[in-house]
């Protein structure tokens, strides 16, 4: 039976999971081959009950899933591998039903641990903007070496000149926010209307995760489609992301839009479907990275001045 440790070292706090191999066998061997790795913590802001870190692979945006459940009637300690490459762990009551699959659960005597650790991290998300990072490695192993994986290399020269500097840009920001989101989020940016930028950080928010989630997760899972074709997949990028490239630019994204300009430019050079899933899944782990630290800095504390009618409050779960 296999086991993996959860550790966030800052905090001085480890859990150990159980891999549920017989609900979900082929999406837990892709988590399995992903340890060690690293990540930065982040919190649920919508469903509650859970927190989650960006896992390293695109593998889960395809792998089987098996038995997917709804989450909000999991044991608590439930882990789940997500088609957004997020791993969540449940530890309260959730307020969304999201159907996910299950790769492991938490030993129930790390339980309490769990919340504890949960706890603070929602904190350091919603208020404080603390850095928390969590290390994932097999059960005993804690001191493996890890470095962000790479991509299978393309045969056009300029190409893989992309992809290189895609896995640089992505490694660089891993664990250590990007300038220009600091920069955006200190308002040194000068886009938003009547002199505020909170706008802005609203609208980069849903733009990320319209690029991340909505576009390039799927077109990459459709990389393993025998349906669709590399023509097919050329011809709908370019379209699908080019507006959100250049408003992401204007709002002091310069990397990320340039890097988009040049996968659009060299696109025609790829020769497999193969080649074309090493660009989009390059890409697809640095917007997901850059959405991970747009969601951590965003001010939810304003949050407080919008809580629940005594109506809404009195529904089961709330």
């Amino acid at each position: 039976m296999k086991r993996v440790d959860i550790e966030w070292p800052a905090l001085g706090t480890k859990v150990t999971a159980t891999l549920a191999e017989d609900l979900n066998p082929e999406l837990t061997e892709v988590w399995w081959s992903m340890l060690p790795y690293r990540s930065v913590q982040s919190h649920a802001v919508v469903a509650d009950g859970h927190f989650y870190h960006l896992a390293p692979g695109a593998e889960p945006v395809h792998a089987r899933h098996r038995t997917p459940e709804d989450r909000s009637l999991a044991p608590l300690g439930s882990v789940y591998l997500s088609r957004l490459q997020h791993l969540l762990i449940t530890y309260a009551p959730l307020l969304e039903p999201t159907v996910c699959a299950r790769v492991a659960r938490i030993n129930d005597e790390d339980l309490q641990t769990l919340r504890q650790t949960a706890e603070q991290c929602w904190d350091a998300v919603y208020r404080t903007k603390r850095i928390i990072e969590v290390r994932v490695s097999p059960h005993g192993n804690p001191s493996a070496p890890w470095r962000l994986p790479r991509q299978p290399e393309v045969t056009d020269p300029t190409a893989q000149a992309v992809l290189d500097d895609l896995y640089a840009q992505t490694e660089h920001i891993w664990l250590t926010p990007p300038d220009e989101l600091l920069d955006l989020h200190r308002g040194r940016v000068p886009l938003g209307s009547r002199g505020q930028y909170f706008s802005t950080l609203v609208y980069v928010n849903g733009e990320l995760r319209l690029l991340g989630s909505t576009t390039l997760a799927p077109l990459l899972a459709a990389t393993f489609d025998s349906r669709t074709t590399l023509d097919s997949l050329r011809a709908v990028l370019p379209p699908l992301t080019k507006m959100q490239a250049d408003f992401l630019g204007h709002c002091g994204f310069h990397d990320l839009r340039e890097l988009l300009h040049r996968v659009h430019h060299v696109l025609p050079a790829l020769r497999t479907k193969d080649e074309y899933r090493s660009l989009v899944a390059g890409l697809a782990l640095y917007v997901n990275c850059l959405r991970r630290w747009a969601l951590h800095y965003f001010p939810w504390h304003h949050g407080e001045s919008h809580p629940f009618t005594s109506a809404a409050s009195d529904r089961p779960g709330l």
